[in-house]
């Protein structure tokens, strides 16, 4: 339920973001060593790569060799920074929705509700697949990676138990539901709601589509920001 960058919401079909895939959090200030500036440049780098081939070629379609060569860098590279093709292009995900994340707690005002960071959460990820709707609907599409959607579904679910713990007592009291079952249904709802959008011809924007997500599970309209 990670809450989400509150800025006017531009169109954007490009996965390049420039540094995101080098990018650390700005609560990180302690100033990186040359060698750690290196392995980002080299990560970011195969990320790209992989990326850039996957929108090409398609999923299916992309070797580790094709990212190595397409990347300038030895297959030996490769396998320190990641496992597999799955793994880097997880981290792509990854790392665009924590990036996104972190924006997000810098430009929030104040002390958020407890309901704005829920509604927040699902805006901050129908932005990012918004902004990068060709590389989710190639990943997370029927021809995408059966390994790669479990991973996603897993990251929501570790995401949604961990601040269910926290918002449950105020937002979702009342809810006579375990909570392991109350996480698989929200993150159930939130991945299928995103995969639905991109693939089905409509004219919801993300921001639409999250308080229809919101308003869907708590039968109220979604809180606005003050």
């Amino acid at each position: 339920m990670m809450f989400a960058d509150r800025r006017q919401r531009t169109p954007q079909r490009s996965w390049r973001h420039g540094s995101t895939f080098n990018r650390r959090s700005s609560m990180d200030n302690a100033p990186l060593t040359r060698h750690q500036r290196h392995r980002l440049r080299t990560r970011g780098q195969l990320i790209q790569a992989a990326v850039d081939l996957v929108l090409e070629k398609g999923y299916e379609a992309v070797t580790v060799q094709d990212i190595t060569d397409r990347a300038d860098l030895g297959r030996g590279t490769f396998y320190v920074h990641f496992k597999d093709k799955e793994d880097v292009l997880w981290s792509a995900i990854q790392d665009g929705l924590r990036a996104t994340e972190a924006q997000a707690h810098e430009g929030f005002e104040g002390k958020p509700l407890p309901a704005q960071l829920e509604y927040y959460g699902y805006l901050n990820i129908f932005r990012h697949a918004d902004r990068n709707r060709d590389l989710y609907q190639v990943m997370l599409g029927e021809q995408g990676s059966a390994v790669l959607t479990g991973r996603v579904l897993a990251y929501l679910a570790a995401e949604n138990e961990r601040d269910l713990k926290a918002l449950k007592p105020r937002i979702y009291e009342g809810f006579d539901v375990p909570d392991r079952v109350l996480v698989q249904v929200i993150t159930g709802a939130v991945f299928q709601s995103v995969r639905w959008w991109l693939e089905t011809p409509n004219d919801y924007s993300a921001d639409q589509m999250a308080g229809m997500l919101f308003k869907a599970i708590h039968h109220k309209d979604p809180p606005r920001s003050e």
